[in-house]
């Protein structure tokens, strides 16, 4: 009993720590699809949704992200 707990537990356990993450760019493109109004300066933009929040992408001087802020963190 003891090992089948152990080796769903562990099973589990992999399970969750090899899902899928998007990577950066990913996330700022869904973010700015689903934006509802966006303002953008020369390496930032800000996004703001009807319901309040906010997300402020920071790009690099290569284009790519470089930081993802949004209200959740």
């Amino acid at each position: 009993m003891k090992k089948s707990l152990l080796i769903a537990g562990i099973t589990l356990l992999c399970l969750t720590a090899c899902r899928d993450e998007k990577t950066p760019e990913e996330q700022a493109n869904d973010l700015i699809e689903n934006a509802d109004e966006i303002k953008s300066k020369e390496d930032k933009v800000k996004l703001e949704n009807e319901d309040g929040t906010d997300a402020k992408i920071k790009y690099d001087e290569d284009g790519n992200v470089e930081k993802i802020k949004t209200d959740d963190n």
